[in-house]
């Protein structure tokens, strides 16, 4: 069947001696061939607008998704994307940019390869909305669907809702061209007229509107209406439109002056085609009609002549027609070499089943004859061929297609031996014969892409010859053609039969084993699969090491998905130590999943550095990098927490990460040493920070980060800035500690003990109480107060003791 573009409904052809008209099919239509709609944001304001920067916050992600190259990172911003508008709209359902953001939420799931939910997102849209841009696009890409699904039904009436609200001028008498096309497939043919005279009608149609007055032509010719085609056809072969239009229009009035008898104006027509620019595309058909014209006047030279000058080919079964004409227009002036030449070139052209071919192999049988009428043996397959259609129940037939198919088969020619095995019965073979045509035949088609036959035939020689030896190596190739064709469970009882069965040669039971668990791991039976796997390991001696690592890998794999962490995790570290190249990265991720979902901190830092040094850490999930990095941090194993939150902290997008990162990061990196590293995670928390208490606690980053770059006027800034805040706690505490550590700077040692003697009176931070008491003891011993200064060191000793003084 013709495939045609929605632009371009109908440029088939038809030959005058009886070509059929060509109809219309569908081929895939672009579902976002239309520009994604401005989001129209509305900001009548400066003022905080939540619902706005919840949608923008959407949008500068579908943004980002839409810049990215990376197809994973692309899709995974797609579905944040998603997710965001969809949690904007449930929470501000009302708000002006609810419309553009079920079109965006829609756009994000289809680019995602969600359509189901992109659909509903676009019904959605249409229900509630109805009209305006985003209904156009909605509905554009709700059509394309239904379109490219051959349900014209339903993508009708969308595509003309599309036009009723199309953005651009030009979208409009597109839509309705769509239309057309669809009711026009539909057979609904004064619906599909009407839409067609909307194109044609409107003044933006300039691009449609030749299209569509050929549409109408097709219709009318389909419907008998010969004379109002023809004078359609012509007017569109006669007007300004496109060469292309022109052409198609030529073309068909040419068809149609034959079939009202009007010869000559269809040749007129033909040669208009032949002689003018732009219309290569229908020449070979032209060419074609207009030869079998001659022919049919018996001017077979004038055949030839026309075939000889062409440079243009046609393709597929019009092309065998061209080649048809002339080579027996050749015959008939005795040329029959030549004939013969393009008979084959025929054969080849088109399919055995084809009734073109069956001509092209009795016209060359004759030409054969005529050149040299020996040497018949070459022409074997096209007798056999031939004679077996007319007598197919010759045994002499059958026992020589079964001699050819062992031939092709024993050359490795699978793909040609099938065919002539399933063409084959083997009621019409010896009975010496037929257990080795069945398991030959079933052995072939497995290995030719024929799963379904295979297994006829496996099954046929598995139950009538049971006592033969090949009976195990059948029962190994019917499963796995059982297993190709989606029954797993009669795979599994091949297989099963032959690690049951004592007599099986070794290798196959092995086979079955490994095979069998294959089967399972398709299928998803992973408890099945897991104890198949470990059946090949336990009863199999001579395993290679990449089976032995494919098994213990899937066995810990599956005991993951099995919420079985901890027994999986000698698997797959047996796995990784067999074959690394293939195992490492894998295993790795898995035990980081597994130790992520059992909140086991020490064992997931240690695969994410094994994931660091591998080059496979972005494959972790983010979220086990943060749980993970804060862990670290926890514990104080602040290198470890550095680097693993710096992994996923962005640099260039920093919105785009959790301001939590951020946070641990900036003070990761300070307990490190790291502080001028550590301001920007400081800022990038700040900018997004709205908690009075969360900012004052960036600020006292902040303030102690600049203090130890000795940017003691910044850090003064910080600080006050963060006790503006109130902070209460810890952040109060800490602030108190880095003010008087500025304070000493200054040498301001009466401000100073205040502030510590502050935390010491106020707070009972185990860390920071202790730290304070240290510092204040240094205030003091700078006063020259001693006494007092060895009362807190009794004190620091007595409620710490355990406690150490940081490193000076």
């Amino acid at each position: 069947m013709q495939k045609f573009s929605p632009s371009t409904l109908s440029s088939g052809s038809q030959s005058l001696i009886g070509l059929c008209w060509l109809g219309v099919a569908a081929v895939a239509l672009p579902v976002f061939a239309q520009a994604p709609p401005r989001a129209g944001i509305v900001q009548e304001d400066l003022r905080a607008d939540a619902g706005r920067d919840y949608f923008q916050r959407g949008k500068n992600i579908f943004d980002d998704a839409q810049r990215s190259v990376d197809l994973q990172t692309r899709r995974e911003l797609y579905l944040r994307a998603a997710d965001i508008f969809s949690g904007y709209i449930n929470e501000f359902p009302a708000h002006p940019n609810a419309e553009a953001a079920w079109w965006y939420m829609g756009s994000s799931y289809y680019q995602a390869g969600m359509i189901d939910d992109a659909k509903r997102c676009f019904s959605t849209l249409l229900n509630r909305f109805g009209q305006g841009k985003y209904a156009a696009a909605a509905a554009y890409t709700l059509a394309a669907d239904h379109y490219n699904k051959r349900e014209y039904a339903f993508a009708a009436p969308l595509f003309e809702r599309f036009a009723a609200n199309a953005a651009r001028a030009e979208d409009k008498p597109k839509g309705n061209l769509f239309a057309g096309n669809c009711y026009r497939l539909l057979g609904r043919d004064r619906e599909a007229i009407a839409a067609y005279k909307r194109v044609i009608a409107d003044p933006a149609g300039a691009l449609f509107r030749d299209q569509a007055q050929l549409a109408i032509a097709h219709i009318s010719f389909k419907s008998g209406k010969l004379q109002e085609a023809l004078d359609a056809f012509a007017a569109v072969a006669n007007s300004n439109a496109p060469a292309k239009y022109r052409g198609e229009g030529a073309l068909h009035a040419a068809i149609t002056a034959t079939k009202l008898g009007e010869t000559e104006l269809a040749e007129k027509y033909l040669r208009f085609i032949l002689f003018n620019r732009g219309m290569e595309e229908y020449r070979p058909d032209a060419q074609t009609a207009l030869m079998e014209n001659y022919y049919a006047r018996k001017e077979y030279r004038e055949v030839i002549d026309l075939f000889r000058k062409s440079t243009l080919k046609a393709e597929g079964e019009k092309e065998a027609m061209r080649l048809m004409i002339a080579a027996r227009a050749m015959m008939k002036l005795d040329q029959p070499a030549e004939a013969s030449e393009l008979f084959r070139e025929i054969e080849r052209m088109v399919p055995p089943e084809n009734d073109l071919a069956f001509q092209a192999s009795y016209y060359r049988l004759n030409c054969f004859f005529k050149i040299e009428g020996r040497h018949v043996v070459d022409q074997v397959d096209a007798f056999i061929q031939i004679y077996g259609k007319i007598h197919p129940n010759d045994t002499r037939i059958h026992t020589a297609m079964l001699m050819k198919a062992e031939t092709l088969f024993a050359e490795n020619k699978v793909a040609d031996a099938a065919k002539v095995y399933s063409k084959i019965d083997p009621t019409l073979l010896s009975d010496s014969n037929r257990p080795g045509f069945l398991y030959q035949r079933g052995w072939c088609l497995a290995e030719a892409a024929d799963p379904q036959g295979a297994i006829r035939s496996l099954s046929e020689f598995i139950s009538k010859y049971p006592e033969d030896k090949r009976v195990y190596p059948a029962l190994v190739k019917r499963a796995k053609a059982f297993a190709e064709i989606g029954e797993p469970a009669k795979a599994i009882a091949d297989f099963d039969k032959l690690t049951m069965d004592k007599a099986a040669p070794e290798d196959l039971a092995s086979l079955a084993w490994l095979e069998s668990a294959r089967t399972r791991r398709k299928e998803g039976n992973i408890e099945n699969m897991v104890i198949r796997y470990k059946g090949l390991l336990e009863k199999v001696d001579d395993l290679t090491n990449n089976l032995k690592a494919e098994a213990n890998y899937w066995i810990g794999w599956g005991m993951v998905k099995s919420n079985s962490p901890k027994e999986a995790a000698p698997f797959l570290n047996k796995a990784r130590e067999l074959r690394s190249e293939a195992y490492g990265k894998h295993a790795g991720l898995l035990l980081a999943l597994s130790y992520y979902a059992g909140q086991d901190p020490k064992n997931l830092a240690a695969e994410i550095e094994l994931a660091i040094k591998g080059e496979y850490v972005s494959d972790i999930p983010n979220q086990a990098l943060q749980w993970s990095g804060m862990q670290s941090y926890n514990s104080g194993d602040y290198d470890s927490a550095a680097r693993f939150l710096e992994v996923i902290a962005n640099e260039e997008e920093p919105r785009t990460t959790p301001k939590e990162v951020w946070r641990y990061l900036a003070k990761a990196l300070i307990e490190t040493g790291k502080a001028a590293d550590a301001l920007p995670a400081i800022a990038n928390v700040l900018e997004v920070e709205d908690s009075p208490a969360w900012k004052a606690d960036a600020l006292l980053d902040r303030s102690r980060a600049l203090f130890a770059l000795k940017r003691y006027g910044e850090s003064r800034k910080a600080a006050d800035e963060a006790l503006a805040l109130r902070p209460q706690g810890r952040t109060s505490a800490g602030l108190r500690i880095v003010s008087a550590d500025l304070f000493v700077q200054e040498e301001k040692l009466g401000e100073a003990a205040a502030d510590y003697l502050y935390v010491i009176q106020f707070h009972d931070d185990a860390d920071l109480k202790p730290l304070a008491i240290y510092k204040y003891i240094g205030v003091l011993e700078k006063q020259g107060k001693a006494d007092e200064a060895a009362k807190f060191k009794n004190q620091l000793a007595s409620e710490f003791p355990n406690w150490k003084a940081p490193a000076s």
